[in-house]
């Protein structure tokens, strides 16, 4: 068992209320969910409380509760669990996380990025999962509550966990790396994304710098010296921190800790060269995008700092793949083929996509499908704007889009020059879906992305794909 009642109160300064079970090893939120012997944690949302729930996770299975509140209606509950009361069950859930780190000897990673955090979150993983035994999250659990659940998840046998961090506002990588404390950390790259919160990119790298600024002393930090926006973080850094371990990536400088360039690049992944503490050595990894490589040099660069030989992380490059709906490669019926990247998109995820699409070489023709960009506020009108003339000069033979933005993404691929089918709407219908079925051909290409709100995949679904499920 991880944890005992008594730790679980120390830690979260709670008060226990009843002592029907001491020694536990896993928590649950939902009460939809299986919660046998788990620790129930009471969270409270916008919409919802699960303090009005208590008795449908007792019923669950569930083997303690942490509450900052008990309904008399539950008073009987004292008599079947343990229950702890806290001052405020998301505080305690963090404080739990925090103090159970404490008592590890895992080696924790934080990862943070305006876009690519979720992939070379997963390509750390994957690459230290064949020398030692790892941990990381499924799916995007990079916030206050997603943290401390992955954290918690952990095992005191593994020796390396990969935590990734995400932020809509100033102060909140702060906070998860207070909770994390993390052995290593890097920032990826400065886009756009959340840009409606911050007004300029510059007052996102410095909200995304907090990962270095405030973690602890002798953290290893690494740095993309390949943006300006990253590799400027090492000045202050250096300054604040004068004796911390600090190593580097870079497609340009083979002086940098880890240095990889791409020698050929298809829809089905790309060949790299390149660098790892000047030994060096090749890969042919079945990840596509020139963008990914910043990605992949990352996570090279975590595992080398880890102290993991750099031939083991070469030979451990083939073997890095993306998660569902992340540069996702699925196959057709008739013989065309999709690039799906329907999880998340802004404009500077949108350009970097985009940009790879010359570099293809295909039989028939390519075709563009995209979605909305969520979260740009008063942006919105000429990020679309813009998005849509790049896709418009990059050798489409037709382009869709959906989204609130429609009419403003037809008027930058309009302005493009265009001259192939456009076929835009505010909404997603059948009709659309149809005719993209209806012009596939063998050797074709399709290339899909939006934000997952657009629900881009329901493209994807009416092109007859082999490999591939509905849901990630």
């Amino acid at each position: 068992m991880k944890w005992t009642l008594e730790q679980i109160k120390t830690w979260t300064n709670g008060k226990i209320l009843s002592t029907v079970h001491q020694n536990f090893d896993s928590i649950g939120t939902d009460t939809r969910a299986d919660l046998t012997g788990k620790v129930f944690v009471a969270l409270k949302g916008d919409s919802y409380d699960a303090h009005d729930y208590l008795d449908q996770a007792v019923q669950k299975g569930a083997a303690a509760l942490l509450v900052h509140r008990l309904d008399p209606k539950f008073a009987d509950l004292k008599d079947k669990v343990s229950i702890i009361e806290v001052g405020d069950t998301l505080t305690g859930l963090q404080e739990f996380a925090h103090g159970y780190r404490k008592t590890l000897d895992t080696k924790i990673i934080a990862i943070t990025g305006s876009n690519g955090k979720t992939t070379t979150k997963e390509f750390t993983a994957q690459i230290l999962s064949t020398f030692k035994k790892t941990h990381y999250n499924k799916g995007s659990f990079n916030n206050h509550w997603g943290v401390p659940m992955t954290l918690l998840e952990i095992t005191p046998d593994t020796a390396f966990a990969v935590v990734e961090m995400g932020m809509n506002h100033a102060g909140e990588i702060t906070k998860l790396v207070q909770i994390a404390d993390p052995d290593y950390v890097v920032c990826t790259m400065v886009g756009t994304a959340h840009i409606e919160f911050f007004g300029t990119q510059k007052n996102i790298a410095d909200a995304k710098a907090e990962i270095y600024m405030e973690s602890r002393p002798d953290t290893v930090r690494i740095f993309n010296q390949d943006q300006d926006l990253t590799f400027d973080m090492m000045y202050p850094v250096a300054r604040k921190f004068p004796d911390s371990r600090m190593l580097s990536f870079s497609s340009r400088n083979n002086e940098a800790d880890v240095y990889m360039q791409i020698d050929s690049l298809s829809m089905r992944g790309m060949h790299v060269s390149g660098l790892i503490n000047t030994k060096a050595n090749d890969a042919d990894i079945p990840i596509f995008g020139k963008h990914n490589l910043v990605n992949l040099m990352a996570a090279a660069t975590l595992a080398y700092a880890v102290r993991m030989p750099p031939e083991l992380i070469w030979a451990a490059l083939p073997l890095c793949k993306t998660a569902w709906g992340r540069n996702q490669f699925i196959q057709t019926a008739i013989g065309a083929e999709i690039l799906f990247d329907g999880y998340n998109a802004n404009p500077d995820s949108m350009t970097a996509l985009l940009e790879n699409i010359p570099l293809l070489k295909v039989e028939g023709k390519k075709i563009g499908v995209f979605g909305q960009m969520k979260e740009l506020g008063a942006e919105a009108i000429n990020a679309h704007r813009e998005i849509g003339e790049k896709a418009g000069k990059v050798g489409f033979a037709q382009i869709y889009f959906i989204g609130e933005d429609a009419k403003h993404f037809e008027e930058g691929v309009r302005t493009s020059g265009f001259s192939g089918d456009i076929l835009i709407k505010s909404t997603f219908d059948s009709s659309l879906g149809e005719k993209l079925k209806s012009s596939l051909g063998r050797g074709d290409i399709v290339v899909v992305k939006g934000s997952r709100g657009a629900e881009t995949e329901r493209f994807v679904e009416f092109c007859d794909p082999l490999n591939w499920t509905t849901k990630k």
